[in-house]
């Protein structure tokens, strides 16, 4: 499985939620045999931050950069990241879950004739597929949910979901990580 993690930056600073969806994209990866990551850098002056995150054991880092990403629209980040997408040909493509990913990528996915879950919480590998747990409701239950068809499958990932300390990425919900008041 091709893993592609779309990351969010801001003014050359990462957002939080991009390393939370890095680390369950390795996550997935390491679950799925034969998988391999790779994540995106988008927007104009990047460089730097794409040779920072090619020190995150990634197969492969793409830089999208131009003068018309410098300031965040939703059409140019679709437009772009589209591309991306239709020449490297990933089976899955993880955002995190901000405003800005809540704003572009359903368009994204919809321009390439995809559906996408939004907001996942967690993850478990189950054979050959990938369950993803979203809440819904308000939090007062959670959904299981796997793609059918043809791959990219795009996921967000809401931040806090995954734990980076142990294989699980259900922390809020499972019953070794009880959810906290």
């Amino acid at each position: 499985m091709k893993i592609l993690v779309i990351t969010e930056q801001r003014e050359g600073k990462w957002n939080a939620v991009s390393s939370e969806t890095l680390v369950a994209a390795q996550q997935i990866a390491a679950a799925v045999s034969g998988s391999r990551v790779a994540a995106a850098v988008i927007g104009k002056g990047v460089r730097g931050l794409a040779e920072e995150l090619a020190a995150s054991q990634l197969a492969e880092v793409l830089l999208l950069e131009h003068d018309l990403l410098e300031r965040y629209t939703p059409d140019g980040f679709a437009i772009a990241l589209r591309q991306a997408i239709t020449q490297n040909k990933p089976d899955l493509v993880l955002l995190p879950h901000t405003y800005q990913v809540r704003d572009y990528a359903p368009k994204l996915a919809a321009s390439l004739g995809k559906g996408m879950v939004a907001d996942c919480v967690g993850y478990r590998a189950e054979k050959e597929k990938i369950v993803f747990v979203r809440q819904m409701f308000q939090g007062k239950t959670a959904a299981d949910v796997s793609f059918i068809g043809a791959p990219p499958w795009f996921v967000s990932f809401s931040g806090g979901s995954v734990s980076r300390r142990s294989g699980c990425s259900r922390r809020r919900f499972c019953s070794d990580h009880p959810r906290q008041s």
